[in-house]
């Protein structure tokens, strides 16, 4: 059974998955729902993978506005 569900997602990210989906002749549903199945099913990262992570993250300037940057800082992390 197939549950209907509500989401927000960059719009960048949406174009990105529409014209994927019709370059594909799939639905944004089957699209998404493809990908968290992937996702899901992946195991943990290897060494090698979370080195590559870290050098992304920890190497080139976080690209965050101004408003979500002020979010993060504002953020509760024991509120969780």
């Amino acid at each position: 059974m197939k549950l209907k569900i509500g989401t927000q997602i960059e719009e960048e990210i949406m174009k990105l998955a529409k014209r994927k989906a019709v370059e594909e002749g799939r639905s944004i549903s089957d699209l998404i729902q493809d990908a968290l199945v992937q996702y899901l099913s992946a195991g943990p990262a290897s060494p090698k993978e979370r080195e590559i992570a870290y050098q992304s993250f920890c190497e080139r300037p976080l690209k965050l506005k101004p408003e979500q940057f002020r979010q993060v800082l504002e953020e509760d992390g024991w509120d969780r």
